[in-house]
């Protein structure tokens, strides 16, 4: 909890220090300078010479209003500043939307890469390179060897189990055979 207490405070003092310090750039060389951070905890804060919203304006093209008196209206400038500060909030978080939607694309970009690396003999056979089909090859003559190897035994354990039967099995119903001394 400490470190999010120093980090707000560490961004107010510097937030503070950078308001000052466009100020005076704009007051020493005239400039006409908008700035917008945003703090730890998502909150936007604005600066602007002679106000944010009429650089922005100014910086968009858009006229800003003028009032009764000859200048430009307050009201309508600081609506101009919520209005801002909310558009540019859903910009980032659109962003943010954007880059995340980026990442899961590449993630699945890449399972999509390695499922058919892993599975590449489900390709259509035309779809092959050379080393594919060499692949292949090797690993159907690796299979036709264990089926044939398995039959073997399949073979062997019909084999003992037929001759266990009948030699074993069937004389004992039959009943021992008898032996001459």
């Amino acid at each position: 909890m400490g470190k999010k207490n120093n980090l707000h405070d560490n961004f107010s003092k510097r937030r503070n220090d950078l308001f000052m310090k466009a100020s005076k750039l704009c007051t020493l060389n005239g400039a006409k300078l908008a700035l917008l951070v945003f703090s730890p905890g998502k909150k936007a804060y604005a600066f602007g010479h002679s106000s944010f919203g009429s650089v922005i304006d100014k910086f968009l093209g858009n006229k800003a209003s003028p009032s009764i008196h000859g200048g430009t209206d307050h009201h309508v400038v600081a609506n101009h500043h919520g209005d801002n500060i909310s558009e540019l909030n859903k910009i980032i978080n659109l962003k943010k939307q954007l880059e995340a939607n980026k990442k899961c694309e590449e993630v699945l970009v890449q399972m999509i890469q390695e499922g058919q690396h892993k599975n590449w003999w489900q390709a259509p056979i035309e779809e092959m390179n050379l080393e594919q089909l060499l692949k292949l090859e090797k690993a159907l003559k690796g299979l036709k060897r264990k089926v044939q190897d398995e039959v073997k035994s399949q073979i062997m354990a019909a084999d003992i189990s037929q001759f266990l039967f009948e030699n074993v099995v069937l004389k004992n119903i039959k009943g021992p055979s008898k032996v001459k001394p």
